[in-house]
């Protein structure tokens, strides 16, 4: 069995050297980064009241007019960095005239309030989230006053369709790639996406494993351990980039679970900087400090509060005995254990940017993958876009223009530019 191990490692690291030999950025003097801010209220209904300050970043490329159409990025569930806008920036082709600009969401990064205890982020809504964008786009497009083009993808899919829907007169066109519109409390759709990503065969080897991991209290190490299996999972279904992850985690699934968990950690430490265990151990931490916040390592903890206050979307399986082994009652628990109320998602209504659609009365560029274990929940292949236009590569996985396909991101990028300058 050692001898199996050892065969399973040398290939994660080719397979690590491969993912880590890739890429390259344009040349830093082909733009100029500004990093600024914005003053928030915590609630827009008292305007008067307490305040936090939201991270905006704003690139603009050396040939770029003033009034150069502008793309503006709805963050969603994480922190936002100089690194991300340059991911931007060159996965549409580095164009010269058009300008980035991207806000962190409330709650994420270090878009935070001032509370010394963040361990139950109230504030962080849709509803206030959508009220903040509206003011950056305020408060920028003076300075910037070429056509706006609101961007979001997954969660922030859905966002940048609601923020069209509420604020109509703030964007020219939209950008929803690989856009969750449908947001039930439980789901099954990702656990087909598993079924089509790894096969019956090896999905059934990963049941085994899941199996073996049971917890004998909420978010002991065994419990953290499942939840950490569950994330490289993700990862491996999600992202077109870890696609050669899939036949390493089918050849480590025959390993003893003790080793394949191994296998799993080497992984996620040299090509994820620990990403999927910084999921895991986030979705059990009982408390969070402002300093811990300001970390950004714990974002995950604050999407799971969205997950228990709005956006649900807790993963079921299809079928008994699947990898998604806990059931409604389970992330009840869970969500009442964490953040000491019941959660709101279980029995208030569904957010559901699809009802907002056919009411756009701004143009929507919709963008979905067909290997997207998504899909389920985002706007189907057939469905009758009147004012836009729909994007589909059968092939793709989640967000393939901003993650794995440049011919298709230059592609979408021109449509926006059509719709924004008519």
């Amino acid at each position: 069995m050692k001898k199996n191990t050892r065969v399973v490692c040398l290939v994660v690291l080719a397979f690590v050297s491969i993912v880590g030999g890739c890429g390259g950025s344009p040349r830093p003097d082909a733009y100029t980064i500004i990093n600024t801010s914005i003053t928030q209220p915590v609630d827009h209904t008292l305007p008067a009241g307490p305040t936090f300050t939201q991270q905006v970043d704003i690139l603009i490329p050396a040939k770029a007019a003033k009034n150069a159409p502008v793309f503006f990025n709805l963050g969603n569930e994480h922190d936002l960095t100089d690194r991300d806008i340059i991911a931007l920036y060159t996965a549409y082709g580095a164009p010269e005239n058009v300008i980035f600009i991207q806000a962190e969401h409330r709650g994420y990064g270090q878009s935070v309030t001032a509370e010394a205890d963040q361990s139950i982020p109230s504030h962080v809504t849709v509803a206030q989230a959508l009220a903040d964008y509206h003011r950056v786009v305020a408060r920028f497009r003076a300075e910037y006053p070429g056509p706006w083009m609101g961007t979001g993808y997954s969660y922030g899919g859905g966002l940048v369709i609601h923020f069209a829907a509420k604020y109509p007169g703030d964007l020219r066109v939209i950008l929803s790639s690989s856009g969750v519109v449908d947001w039930p409390f439980t789901m099954d759709a990702y656990d087909r996406g598993v079924r089509n990503t790894f096969g019956e065969t090896a999905y059934a080897r990963l049941v085994r494993h899941v199996n073996t991991l049971k917890p004998e209290s909420l978010f002991d190490a065994v419990w953290l351990e499942r939840e950490f299996l569950i994330a490289v999972i993700h990862g491996a279904t999600q992202y077109g980039r870890y696609s050669s992850l899939t036949p390493v985690m089918k050849l480590a699934s025959f390993l003893p679970t003790g080793a394949f968990l191994g296998v799993l950690h080497w992984i996620d430490r040299g090509i994820a900087k620990e990403g999927a265990w910084n999921y895991a151990t986030s979705n059990a931490k009982p408390t969070l400090s402002l300093e811990e916040k300001k970390t950004g390592r714990w974002d995950w903890r604050v999407w799971r509060y969205q997950q228990c206050r709005e956006t649900g979307v807790f993963e079921v399986s299809v079928k008994p005995e699947g990898i998604f082994s806990r059931q409604r009652n389970d992330f009840i628990e869970e969500c009442e254990s964490l953040f000491k109320e019941y959660p709101a998602a279980e029995r208030g209504k569904e957010w559901s940017p699809r009802a907002m659609v056919k009411k756009l009365s701004v143009p929507m560029v919709y963008v979905a993958g067909g290997m997207d274990p998504w899909m389920g929940l985002c706007l189907e292949r057939d469905y009758p876009l009147k004012n836009g236009r729909y994007f589909y590569r059968p092939e793709g996985r989640h967000c393939p223009d901003y993650r794995d396909d440049p011919i298709l991101a230059r592609e979408v990028l021109a449509a926006m530019i059509e719709f924004a300058t008519r």
